[in-house]
């Protein structure tokens, strides 16, 4: 029985870490690329700690704090931190495929939590979808940013979330080790 590859926002990360390892050997990266890359990967990891630390799942509809710049944070910073790898592998046809990529796994699943939640929450929710940009953060929200920290308690954060930045952060780690394995060879390593 042969099981057919389907892109999933579950294995996209996966392809991301792999394809910017092999690429990280073939592909030289510059400075400015590797600091610009190590920033949005920051802003990733700092944005997931956030919407952990704001997110009562399934009990309340989440709409303040990091909320109020987009419905959906958490893909917002899945994105950042698969941008940030893509671009620190040095391989600009990944960078260029990666927003493609990502909506095309993102986009079923997107599409179910927004049903789930108009089911859920009715008006409530379809008033704020329209009031707020669903992934991507838009001029209008950018206006709220005195509010990014309501409703955030640092106990809402589980060690799991520590684990998963942790890896975020060896990832990042093993792709530059890449870059100079490619830079400098195996016999200086």
């Amino acid at each position: 029985m042969s099981r057919k590859f389907s892109l999933t926002r579950s294995n996209l990360r996966d392809a991301v870490l792999v394809l910017s390892c092999i690429s990280a050997y073939f592909f030289p990266v510059s400075l400015l690329r590797i600091g610009i890359s190590l920033c949005l990967l920051g802003a990733g990891c700092f944005l997931h700690f956030l919407v952990k630390g704001v997110l009562i799942r399934n009990t309340v509809l989440c709409r303040e704090g990091i909320y109020t710049f987009t419905r959906h944070p958490y893909y917002t910073a899945n994105y950042l931190i698969d941008i940030g790898f893509c671009l620190l592998s040095g391989n600009t046809y990944l960078v260029l495929a990666y927003p493609f990529l990502f909506f095309w796994a993102y986009g079923p699943t997107l599409r179910k939590e927004e049903r789930y939640l108009t089911s859920a929450y009715g008006d409530q929710y379809v008033r704020y979808s329209l009031a707020t940009a669903q992934v991507l953060p838009d001029r209008e929200s950018m206006h709220r940013w005195r509010d990014f920290l309501k409703g955030f308690s640092i106990s809402r954060i589980s060690n799991r979330e520590r684990a998963r930045i942790a890896r975020f952060c060896i990832g990042a780690a093993t792709i530059l080790l890449l870059h100079d394995i490619r830079e400098e060879g195996l016999a200086r390593v």
